[in-house]
Parts: C-alpha cells; structure tokens; sequence
C-alpha cells in the first residue's frame, strides 16, 4: 500500500499514524538539508509536539544543491509523509509516520520559491543541516577563494552559497516588514550558531552593508548539538517497510532509538503568530544557556570515537559499524585508551555522567539493528578530524596529557587515505575537500610533519609537534609492517 495521506487509515498496527489533522498545519519552519538525520531528528521532535496538540507549525524543506534521485517527486507522491523506525538492537521496533513535512523545493531549479519563502513573515524559524563543509568555511573565516563564494561576491542576486542564499532571503525578509527571525545550525561544529552568524556578517558586509545592522537587531543564531545515530537508507530498509508492514515508502528512515537535542535558549521571534522553539523543551529537547559543554562532550567523545573505529575497522576489514564494534579488540581500544584520553579536554557537562556516558556509546555503535557502514562514518575525514580529533589532541597535549591512543587513531586515517586496503584493493571513500591531506598521507612514512600540518594540527609548540610527528610515525609504521590488527593488538 502506498504511504500518502489518503491510506494512512488503512494502515494496520504496530505502525503509529498521525493522530492529528495536517490540514491545519502551517509551515512555520524552513528547513534547508532534506536529510535522513533531518527526518530521524528535527522533524521527529516537531511531530511530537503536533501530536500533543503544542503546536499547528509544520516544516517546509528545501535543498540548494540539485537532487541526486527524484526526492521533489517521491516526496510529493507521499505526502511528504515517511516511516521512521528507531531500533535498539533488543526489541521489535515500533514504527511511526512523521507528518510533520509539508513541502519541499529545490533552490537549485527554483530558488525565486525559496528566498521568497524565508522572507515571509509566516516563518518564523529556519534549520540547516547541511553538514561542515556546507559553510563554505576555512579554519578561521569565510572562504574567500570557494567557488560558491566567489560567485555569490559577483551574483549576489543569483545565490548558490548557504551565505548568499541567506543574505538574499534576509535582504527580501528585512523589505518586507522585517519580522524577527531564529535560524538554527544544527551541524557538527562547534559554536555552529556563533559561526553561522559571524559568517554571514562577514559575507553581508561586502555584499549587503546596510543588512548587517538589520541582522543584528531582528536575527538570532542560538548553538545547537544533535545526536541520533542515522545511517543512509538503502533498498533493504525500503523492503523491510513493506514485507513487515506492507508499506510502500520509498524514503523510509532508520535510526536507533537514542535521541538528544541541547538547545541555546536565544530566541528572535516575530509578533504574529508562528512557532515559539521553545516549545520543543516539551518534546524532551534540552533548552540551555550555554551548549558548549553538551558539544564538546558529543563532538570529542561520540564523532571522535567514530572516526577513530571507522578508518581502523575499515583495515581490519569491517564493513559494518556495529560488527566492528563489537571486536573486543576495538572495544578496548576505543573505551580503555581513546575515550579516556579525551576525557580530560571535555568540560563538565551539567546532567551528565561521563562515564555512562562512554559506556553507553560503545552499546550504541554496536547496535546492529540499524545496519551503519563503516564508509560512512569515513566520509569527509578531512572536514570532521580537525574538530572531533585535532582539537582534544592538541589540548591533551597543551596540558600534558597521555595521547598515545589519539596519534594511533591518526595513523590509521593516514593508512586508510594511502587509497587501498591491506589486500591492495582500492577503498572507495568520499572527501572531496581532502585532495591535499590524501596527498600528504601517501608520504606520511617519510615526512609524519608533512601529513600533521597538512591535516589540520595547530595550537602547539614546536617541541611538542616533533614528539607528535615521532609517535604518529611509529604507530604507522606499525600499521603498515604488521598490518592494522596485529598493530592494534601490541598497542593494547
């Protein structure tokens, strides 16, 4: 059976449909990044609150890059709707429709539809997910020379950037009325929103001056950290909807059933009616004054570790997250020696136990019923190691801190982008930013200091930077003469 609006009511338990009418939903809510985490994420937070009668906002989703497979047309046919199924690896998971979308464009082939729907005034909030390097962003500012950029300098009118879209969509917002706006970053960096902000400043400053100021007054960027474990759907989640509970989706999402979302409470929100993000505290988000400590603790602990097990496990020949996780020996390494040196660099987090914590994250990567791959977490090392991995390394080694398990994890990274695996097969991995961190770690052997800076490692002394450059070369070495296993097993 077709999932769309007209057969929800003839869809049979244990899958839950939505209780409420989406006839009276409005969309108050912009989201740029259709995505499965998206969908396993925001969007299921938002459907809670609707089905609590909290709230008749609903979201409209949009992409700036062209689609790579019909998304405007499978979306379309279905409502919008979708099946998500959260899985714990335990018990039976009990699906959900999410009717909380209620469009989608695509900026791409129709941007004049986009801009024009984040100027109305009806929206009243604005979420991205369009992962780090969408931001268009160097180590310490806008990236000038980024071909989006660049364009965007010379077109504003014509936006292909997150900041040109932005600015032209606030440019539109501010002419017509001006009604206070929230935009949210819920992408893995730190201080996403403090960033976003300074980004956009930046780029309206040459582009728009006058807008700067507007900005200033009617915009807020509050911090954000996400978390929900999401791999990308495949044709086996698509047939497990419909053999176990004949549904035909064709954009079903599976997750785990973990979920956590710590929110800045900053607010800008325009007079007439919309959507107040505060209500989402009542959906179990977490409002906060200050999400630094909350982002630190999932960026050094949860994607540090996960880029620590991917390019090690994917040596070891592991496809699968949760077989990986679950090798005894990856386990010790990742929670006796790499989870603890990161400790120590993660602030103390109001509420949280780090220690279960930990112990809880190893349960999670080896939740098998979510099927993650191990090239996925793999994906853009050279935009997500600098923040995951090079800031706890380059503070554990500031304060003296033991390191040992950080540099090993590197040297892996370093193996894996030698571009084939240890039966000399090519590994087919994605980091389109990455060609010259790939490039260094082809003569990271000879030249360990050459691989270091070319990766992103900064922020300490000269001294400290040789013994790094001794102790990463060794553990390469090691990876390289006895493979990645056996190196593994003497370090433990």
């Amino acid at each position: 059976m077709l999932l769309n609006q007209r057969n929800l009511k003839n869809i049979s338990t244990p899958v839950k449909i939505p209780a409420y009418s989406r006839d009276a939903l409005r969309p108050a809510i912009v989201h740029i990044g259709l995505g499965n985490f998206h969908r396993a994420h925001q969007a299921f937070f938002l459907d809670t609150l609707i089905a609590k009668g909290l709230t008749a906002s609903g979201i409209f989703e949009m992409n700036l890059i062209a689609d790579t497979f019909p998304l405007a047309k499978i979306a379309a046919e279905q409502d919008y709707l979708y099946t998500l199924i959260a899985k714990n690896g335990r018990e039976e998971a009990v699906p959900q429709v999410i009717g909380s979308i209620l469009g989608y464009v695509n900026a791409a082939s129709d941007k004049e539809a986009a801009i024009a729907r984040i100027a109305n005034a009806e929206t009243s909030m604005v979420s991205l997910t369009i992962t780090e390097k969408g931001y268009c962003r160097n180590t310490a500012d806008v990236d000038w020379n980024h071909p989006m950029i660049k364009h965007d300098l010379v077109h504003p009118d014509d936006p292909v950037s997150i900041l040109g879209f932005l600015a032209a969509a606030l440019l539109r917002r501010s002419a017509n009325g001006g009604a206070p706006l929230t935009i949210v970053s819920c992408d893995n960096f730190p201080s996403n929103g403090k960033i976003l902000k300074e980004s956009l400043q930046s780029f309206c400053a040459q582009v728009y001056p006058n807008l700067v100021t507007w900005i200033e007054d009617h915009v807020s960027f509050p911090c954000s950290m996400v978390d929900r474990i999401t791999p990308n759907s495949n044709a086996a989640i698509i047939a497990e909807t419909e053999q176990k509970y004949g549904i035909a989706d064709k954009w079903p999402v599976c997750c785990e059933d973990f979920i956590q979302w710590v929110l800045e409470d900053d607010f800008k929100l325009p007079q007439a009616a919309g959507f107040d993000p505060r209500l989402f505290a009542a959906a179990g988000v977490q409002l906060v004054k200050d999400v630094e400590p909350y982002e630190l603790m999932k960026m050094r602990l949860l994607n540090g570790s996960h880029s620590a097990l991917a390019y090690l496990s994917y040596l070891m020949g592991y496809t699968d997250v949760a077989d990986a996780a679950s090798d005894s020996l990856m386990q010790k390494f990742l929670r006796r020696h790499y989870m603890e040196e990161v400790t120590p660099t993660v602030p103390p987090v109001p509420g949280i136990d780090l220690t279960e914590y930990k112990d809880t994250l190893i349960r999670r990567f080896a939740n098998r019923a979510i099927g993650d791959a191990v090239l996925r977490l793999a994906e853009d090392g050279s935009q997500k190691i600098p923040n995951f991995v090079l800031k706890p390394l380059a503070a554990a080694i500031r304060s003296g801190s033991n390191y040992n398990a950080i540099a090993f994890a590197l040297a892996g990274w370093a193996r894996f982008l030698d571009g084939t695996d240890e039966r000399g097969r090519p590994i087919p991995f994605k980091d389109p930013e990455g060609q010259a961190v790939s490039r260094a770690a082809k003569i990271a052997r000879e030249k360990p200091e050459t691989f270091l800076k070319a990766a992103g490692v900064q922020g300490i002394a000269e001294g400290a930077f040789s013994k790094l450059a001794g102790i990463f070369k060794q553990h390469l070495e090691s990876i390289y003469i006895q493979g990645t296993r056996k190196a593994l097993e003497k370090f433990i």
